[in-house]
């Protein structure tokens, strides 16, 4: 079948485990844009992703609503029927290459994609050093996996061949329009004086981001620096768990008497919009793959500080295109921050600096044609 269609007739379904929107949602939603001229796209949701399908929607993409087999040997038989579910989904939308965008897709649907006879492909966006039996036994099927860093293929808990595993870099376009004018009104739209520095970061309010340390960081910049404010953009009541662990972070910030200090907006369409108002961009993490938002504000000309793990030390070059802080070091971020707020001409230089750093080396073109390339390789196996 791989050799008789061309790329442009090719049906490539895309298999979202999760009901919100992060970062693994964003980047398809990229990935899927950059190349749907070369392939028609669908996406597998569940059933309460609503707000995630309507981003699908807005793209054009036609979405499915699908419920997730719970691998089981204990209750083979009635993995085996609801994995023969999604494998009637599978062939019903001609589907040719199931791209799997996360562990956790491949993990509950892969014995479905192999019913339906579908060529697999899985999208590794954090690292994996250990897996349990199961989780290795649900990757068997697949057969090519994409890994958005060097540090998460070269620490994978199974050893593949190289022909199975790649890096392939996430994209971000550079945008071209001054938004002076725009960054006016956001601020008086958020509230922000114009004589305050406002620090951002985009990330969902989730146990995975280190909100902890910034909040302690915060406070180390604010003794110093009171007109500072902290705007938060990311998804914080959507999702259950993203609402409880809201609580908990506002907790901490009141106990730090600094809660005022902070701009929560939850999730946002308007993400570029929010970033360009920012003076400084962070991001407080415990385990990371390949940020898109580091790149986003990197390529609007923000200096970027990030924590140093995952694949986040492969983008950022210390005290050129952004600084790097040790997991969980707060004083670290901290004088980073203020080194940034009190040397103005450096942070304008690292930020150009990264800008074009991203021009050079993320171009959206380059990566639809490496992930064509996956595709195309994968039919011919």
């Amino acid at each position: 079948m791989g050799d008789s269609k061309s790329n442009q007739r090719l049906t490539v379904a895309h298999f979202m485990p999760w009901s919100g929107i992060g970062g693994v949602e964003i980047a398809t939603l990229r990935m899927i844009d950059a190349t749907r001229e070369r392939f028609h796209h669908i996406a597998f949701c569940l059933p309460d992703a609503v707000a995630l399908r309507d981003s699908f929607d807005k793209l054009g993409i036609e979405t499915i609503t699908y419920t997730p087999p719970e691998p089981s040997l204990r209750h083979a038989v009635r993995f085996y029927k609801t994995s023969l579910v999604i494998a009637r989904q599978i062939r019903q939308n001609a589907v040719d290459i199931i791209h799997f965008s996360d562990e956790k897709a491949a993990y509950h649907n892969s014995f479905a994609a192999l019913l339906a006879r579908s060529r697999i492909v899985c999208h590794l966006r954090v690292s994996y050093p250990h897996l349990p039996l199961r989780q290795r036994l649900c990757l068997l099927p697949v057969q090519s996996f994409i890994f958005v860093s060097k540090e998460a293929k070269q620490s994978f808990a199974i050893a593949l061949p190289d022909r199975k595993a790649r890096v392939i870099y996430d994209a971000v376009e550079v945008p071209t329009r001054d938004m002076a004018e725009s960054n006016a009104s956001v601020r008086r739209e958020l509230g922000v004086p114009d004589a305050c520095v406002l620090v951002g970061m985009v990330a969902r309010v989730s146990h995975q981001k280190d909100y902890f340390t910034l909040a302690s960081a915060a406070a180390d910049v604010l003794l110093q620096h009171p007109n500072t404010r902290f705007l938060i953009v990311g998804d914080n009541s959507l999702v259950d768990l993203n609402r409880q662990h809201y609580g908990v972070v506002v907790q901490r910030l009141n106990e730090l008497g600094i809660v005022g200090k902070f701009i929560f907006v939850g999730h946002r369409n308007d993400v570029p919009r929010l970033i360009g108002v920012m003076d400084i961009c962070v991001l407080c993490t415990h385990r990371e793959g390949f940020p898109l938002s580091i790149l986003e504000s990197m390529a609007m000309g923000k200096p970027v500080i990030a924590t140093a793990v995952g694949g986040i030390p492969e983008i950022i070059d210390p005290g050129v295109t952004g600084y790097l802080h040790e997991h969980g070091n707060s004083n670290e971020l901290a004088d980073a921050i203020m080194r940034l707020i009190e040397d103005p001409k450096k942070a304008n230089y690292i930020g150009l600096t990264a800008c074009e750093h991203v021009r050079k080396n993320y171009s959206r073109e380059k990566f639809a044609d490496e992930i064509s390339k996956v595709y195309s390789d994968v039919m011919r196996r």
